[in-house]
């Protein structure tokens, strides 16, 4: 029998969290500096909050068409679309949110590529390094092409490219899909035949330009306690970030 009305309930509730800070939303700086963003209100920052156990249901509830870590961020991030993120302002994104939310050690498990012992290890998420965008950041990034002479204009994939990406036999086939220019040219249908045409150093100074070498380095120096090798490996960020032992 419920022994409340919803009036005493909430207060009862209320009394219960009351010693729960006020906000707990802290504002980023975003590797990007949020130079290819219109933020939804340009004069407050851009902010983040620790997931709370909702948020947590949300990982494992999401529908099929539904990327769960981009869910996720859309409910902890204001003031900016997620669909708009850059993939270095989005990876920034996701440390944050694990650092704030579960703390600042992320426990995982590496394997030594030299004698295949996997070694637990213990990452400082907060001591990676974030390199920023440079003074000159701009997207879209204009390059010159080194054998065919001419400048194109490249927009940089958000995350709304990554369902049209990941749905691609070959997304190399794709890259013209993210030239909005050459040598001023803006005809998609145009673009799309010149690429393939292109010899592979031009090829690759596209795809090279699409890939910016900004925000959270991830990498990880891994020195093997079992036969002394060294090696250097990838963060490893999987289902498993999000979840605590």
């Amino acid at each position: 029998m419920n022994q409340f009305n919803d009036e005493a309930k909430q207060k009862v509730i209320e009394e219960i969290l009351k010693d729960l800070p006020a906000s707990t939303d802290i504002e980023v700086q975003l590797p990007s500096e949020c130079r290819a963003y219109k933020l939804e209100d340009p004069d407050m920052p851009v902010t983040i909050r620790p997931m709370t156990f909702e948020d947590e249901k949300s990982l494992v509830s999401a529908k099929k068409d539904q990327d769960p870590i981009n869910l996720l961020l859309q409910r902890c991030v204001t003031n900016l679309n997620i669909q708009d993120l850059l993939q270095m302002d989005k990876l920034y994104l996701l440390m944050k949110l694990r650092e704030i939310s579960y703390g600042d050690d992320y426990k995982t498990l590496l394997v030594c590529p030299h004698c295949k012992a996997e070694l637990p290890s213990t990452i400082r998420l907060s001591q990676l390094n974030v390199n920023p965008v440079p003074d000159d950041f701009t997207d879209p990034v204009s390059v010159t092409l080194p054998q065919l002479k001419k400048v194109i204009k490249i927009r940089l994939p958000r995350v709304r490219d990554e369902k049209m990406m990941a749905s691609l036999e070959n997304p190399l086939d794709q890259i013209w899909r993210f030239v909005i220019e050459i040598d001023g040219h803006t005809d998609k249908s145009v673009i799309a035949a010149v690429i393939p045409k292109l010899p592979i150093k031009d090829t690759r100074t596209i795809i090279n330009a699409l890939k910016l070498e900004y925000g959270v380095d991830t990498k990880i120096k891994l020195e093997c306690t079992k036969c002394g090798g060294v090696s250097v490996q990838d963060l490893p960020i999987d289902a498993n970030f999000f979840n605590v032992n």
